[in-house]
């Protein structure tokens, strides 16, 4: 069997494994409630005349201000995808399997490049469903697809990526599967976070950040996010909710952190000894 059959057959047993313990439904459960919640409370409390947004604007850029707030909600797949990848390194030596599955004839960088590829087939599956939902959504009540939503899947897709690759690289160093997870999301939602934010209030711009790369998801439309909403924000408060204004940039930023740290997960997993 040649090593390409191989990482076919742990992808599969991979993605398998995600369906049968259920984080993947659960992953997809969260995602699209946050979707359609935001399409209900937009269209049901008439969230733009909420904001006090300019009548002028909502006509011009109404069809585009709805999907990029319903798109915005993919992103709680990130949060799945942590949680998916979070156990798949540190779980079989935290559970002792590795004994059962490092000595097979696989090399250990084939399990796990095949462990990636299901995380991010499921990662990737769940947001394009709530993609189809926004993008229905927006078609429905407006009557056209805001060609800014193919840029925002992109974004959504790499930046899925980049959460997975985060979690490797914590699972292939932590001991326990749970202290991965939660140090990756720890990493992503208050390490970056308060960087960016510290960064932004000093003037400077925190393009280079994966948080801040990860907002370019509202950036692909044809609108600036800064622009509809400055008004909520003021002062030298103002660049901490400063939106990317270069989403091929931040595609760039989020495809490197997730190289970078999916060869740093290899790296470590390849050295690392069953004790």
């Amino acid at each position: 069997m040649s090593e390409f059959e191989k990482l076919r057959v742990v992808t599969r047993y991979e993605l398998l494994k995600q369906i049968r313990i259920k984080s993947f439904y659960g992953g997809l459960i969260m995602t699209l409630l946050a979707v359609v919640l935001t399409i209900g409370i937009y269209q049901g409390l008439n969230l733009p005349a909420r904001l006090n947004l300019l009548q002028t604007f909502i006509d011009q850029y109404g069809a585009e201000l709805f999907a990029m707030l319903a798109t915005s909600m993919g992103a709680m797949a990130v949060l799945a995808a942590v949680f998916f990848a979070g156990d798949a390194i540190a779980g079989e030596f935290e559970r002792v399997t590795g004994y059962l599955i490092l000595p097979n004839p696989v090399k250990r960088s084939t399990l796990i490049v095949g462990k990636y590829l299901a995380c991010f087939i499921a990662t990737a599956v769940i947001i394009a469903i709530a993609f189809a939902i926004a993008a229905v959504s927006v078609l429905a009540f407006y009557g056209t697809i805001p060609d800014g939503m193919l840029g925002s899947f992109v974004i959504a897709m790499v930046l899925g990526r980049f959460a997975i690759s985060l979690s490797f690289a914590f699972s292939s160093i932590l001991k326990g599967g749970m202290g991965a997870t939660i140090a990756a999301l720890l990493a992503y939602m208050v390490l970056f976070q308060v960087v960016s934010s510290l960064l932004a209030y000093a003037g400077y711009n925190p393009w280079f950040m994966p948080d801040r790369a990860g907002d370019a998801m509202g950036a692909t439309y044809s609108f600036s996010v800064e622009n509809a909403f400055g008004g909520l924000t003021g002062g030298q408060l103002t660049g901490l909710f400063q939106a990317s204004s270069d989403p091929t940039l931040s595609f760039f930023v989020l495809l490197a952190y997730s190289g970078a740290l999916f060869l740093l997960s290899l790296f470590m997993a390849n050295r690392r000894e069953m004790i």
